[in-house]
């Protein structure tokens, strides 16, 4: 285990645990449902400010469509980025995209996630890469079950302090990659073990320790 991260998440949990502000998405709104007429009802029932734990009840209903809860995943991850609906509508175009989202879907249900990445991975959606299946992956699996994020700035953060965990690893840059994230779930979940919470909040710590020393500009910083 990292002794950095281990600390962080002590002195996490003594402050309270503070979970991550909510993402105020109303400025885009107009454009999801511009590209998505057909879940526009979906898309207004949506909560102004879309958090963590939002997208988890979402991806664990039975009142969703499967890429309505990928939709959901992918407003959130993308934030208020201009690109975001053509990157999402280039996914949803791709042949066969709602059968792989179920099937990834079941996988994770199942708490299979790592199944879930692998699938996703040999059967691609158009612009959906390793992160934001990472994304999807992580809220439509069980919170017991380790299943954490992992973007490019946690990648950064990996390659500078947790090298010699990785070792053997493919850590040089961000790509599918099973036996890379199969590792990371297991590194994450023995932290979670060891601290006594959820490998999600691992994950959550971790990002944040990234942001802070990779991307001050990002639209989380100090959320």
């Amino acid at each position: 285990m990292d002794s950095t991260l281990s600390n962080e998440i002590k002195a996490w949990q003594e402050s309270g645990s503070p979970q991550q502000v909510g993402l105020n998405w109303t400025r885009s709104r107009s454009e999801w449902m511009q590209a998505f007429p057909n879940h526009s009802k979906f898309l207004l029932s949506l909560p102004e400010n879309i958090d963590r734990s939002c997208l988890r009840s979402i991806c664990n209903t039975s009142n969703a469509l499967v890429f309505e809860k990928f939709l959901a995943v992918m407003v959130w991850g993308y934030s208020n980025l201009g690109y975001g609906t053509y990157r999402v509508l280039k996914m949803f175009n791709t042949a066969n995209s709602i059968l792989n989202l179920e099937a990834a879907s079941e996988f994770c249900r199942s708490n299979e996630p790592k199944s879930a990445y692998e699938y996703l991975m040999n059967n691609r959606l158009s612009n959906l890469g390793p992160s934001y299946a990472s994304k999807y992956i992580s809220f439509s699996t069980p919170r017991e079950t380790s299943a954490p994020i992992l973007d490019s700035l946690i990648l950064l953060w990996i390659q500078k302090y947790a090298q010699k965990d990785f070792a053997g690893l493919s850590i040089a840059k961000m790509g599918w990659n099973i036996r890379t994230y199969s590792f990371y779930c297991d590194w994450i979940e023995s932290h979670a073990n060891a601290n006594n919470c959820f490998p999600d909040e691992v994950e959550l710590v971790l990002f944040r320790m990234a942001e802070l020393e990779f991307s001050k500009t990002s639209i989380w910083a100090n959320k």
